[in-house]
């Protein structure tokens, strides 16, 4: 059934232009202005608060979980196998993807296409990356890797993330994730005092998924050189997942002599072969959820 789902989702995906109706971002939203409504979350902090953060971030904490309970519990209690095939599809379809990601990308490509430098930083500006850190240099290959490296971590974020988190804990497991990233993001920008919770929230959701994915990368992209700098973040507990991703996944990377010729002057080029890799990626996803349904490990 998940693979059929995945299967199933991500060509809808690719096919159909999402409205903001279909996107968990809009129903994020929603769900954190209902919780500050109700006071169950304080989002401000005053001088009095400061001794319960503790109680805030446990509160931060049960409150991103509970959408996930509830829809597993429904699931369990009042849904037939047909029904949780159609409810864990919609889920998926809703939390997986990224229209405003996709929207930048392209922008992008022209801005780049046309030697355009200041709207390719002004677009990686717009990405929204509150991890990772951007190139000093001018450069078009600087510009190039600083977007190629965001769009990565985006892409992971969007995709491959929601796509792990649904194959081992299905629709609740995609709820959770994409509730938690979204928060995360909207505390992101702000000195918030949950912005530390959230982000310790997001390193411990991200620690397996992103080792997986970027084992992937390097099964499908440049193995003998990406497999030394997979090794030595597999087990490290200090070290960004942002970092960890985007330093493999350049290492994974393969040009051909045609764009490396081009790279130094383009600053589209990385950012297209980073795609191509991810997608390369999606698919060994896929072809590896397929092998775990045959032999049982999966429903």
């Amino acid at each position: 059934m998940m693979l059929m789902s995945l299967l199933l989702v991500l060509s809808l995906e690719r096919l159909i232009t999402k409205t903001p109706n279909w996107h968990i971002e809009r129903y994020a939203a929603q769900y954190r202005a209902f919780l500050q409504d109700k006071s169950l979350i304080k989002f401000q902090e005053t001088d009095e608060e400061r001794e319960g953060k503790k109680a805030s971030s446990t509160a931060l904490y049960f409150y991103l979980l509970l959408p996930a309970l509830v829809l597993g519990a429904i699931e369990y209690w009042l849904l037939g196998a047909f029904l949780t095939f159609i409810e864990q599809s919609l889920v998926l379809f809703i939390c997986i993807g990224c229209p405003v990601l996709r929207g930048i990308y392209k922008n992008f490509l022209n801005a780049a296409d046309r030697g355009d430098l200041q709207a390719c930083s002004m677009y990686t500006d717009q990405l929204g990356h509150c991890e990772s850190q951007t190139d000093s240099d001018g450069s078009a290959g600087a510009e190039g890797k600083s977007f190629g490296q965001h769009l990565t971590w985006l892409n992971y974020q969007h995709y491959a993330a929601v796509m792990l988190w649904f194959i081992a804990f299905g629709a609740p497991g995609a709820v959770f994730y994409s509730l938690s990233r979204s928060t995360t993001e909207a505390l992101c920008g702000a000195n918030h005092p949950l912005r530390g919770a959230a982000g310790r929230m997001m390193f411990a959701l991200d620690y397996i998924p992103v080792r997986v994915t970027a084992f992937g990368m390097l099964m499908m992209g440049h193995f003998s050189r990406a497999l030394p700098e997979w090794l030595k973040h597999a087990l490290q507990f200090d070290v960004p997942a942002y970092d960890v991703l985007t330093q493999i996944s350049s290492k994974a990377e393969v040009l051909t002599p045609e764009e490396q010729l081009l790279q130094s002057d383009n600053a589209a080029v990385e950012p297209k072969v980073l795609v191509k890799l991810a997608k390369r990626n999606v698919i060994f996803l896929l072809v590896i959820t397929a092998a775990l349904t045959l032999v049982g490990s999966l429903a």
